[in-house]
């Protein structure tokens, strides 16, 4: 296959195995595939073909916009696909509820006004298997990483509710059967 009939792709892999254990820079790689795109190639090759590629991320002697092949030895991976059935059982499981902040589908946005919460099916080890001990329910907030970054600054109905989504369906139940005595009509 001629350099230009190669997709991006092939053209990276080709030049980093050209130039294992070398520091290749983002403006090499930008001039060889002509897309700006190469980034999102270079985690491509990382996660779904196990070359290690490494960033200033993985080593400290790399600066932002390096990268490094370390070795033309592929490291197995594992596939992160979760099927539908999968993440519908999750979604179940889980009651439909973010596993960090208790929020679920279709509560508003706290961090985008207008938009709704969308929910997630999650690794808790990104490098572990695609099981169900290994996924959680994140919304879309929770898992880019978001929620944390304001404060409530005092409990109102939308935060309590959210904490006790988070409780096993026991536990709901139990504080269900709480307010209905409380708010019941007294004869």
């Amino acid at each position: 296959m001629s350099a230009r009939r190669m997709g991006s792709k092939d053209k990276i892999r080709k030049f980093l195995e050209e130039h294992v254990g070398e520091i290749v820079t983002t403006k090499e790689l930008r001039k060889l595939t002509r897309i700006s795109e190469y980034a999102r190639r270079i985690r491509e090759l990382r996660d779904d073909e196990g070359m290690q590629i490494f960033s200033h991320n993985d080593r400290a002697d790399l600066k932002p916009g390096e990268y490094m092949l370390v070795s033309l030895e592929r490291v197995p991976r594992f596939s992160h696909k979760i099927d539908k059935v999968q993440r519908a059982r999750i979604l179940e499981r889980n009651g439909l509820t973010c596993a960090m902040c208790g929020a679920t589908a279709g509560d508003p946005d706290p961090y985008t006004p207008g938009r709704k919460i969308r929910l997630h099916v999650d690794h808790i080890n990104p490098d572990g298997l695609t099981v169900d001990e290994n996924l959680r329910v994140l919304c879309n907030n929770c898992n880019e990483g978001r929620s944390n970054l304001a404060i409530p600054s005092a409990p109102n109905t939308l935060s309590i509710l959210r904490q006790i989504r988070k409780l096993p369906r026991g536990e709901q139940a139990r504080i269900l059967e709480e307010l209905r005595k409380k708010l019941e009509p007294k004869p």
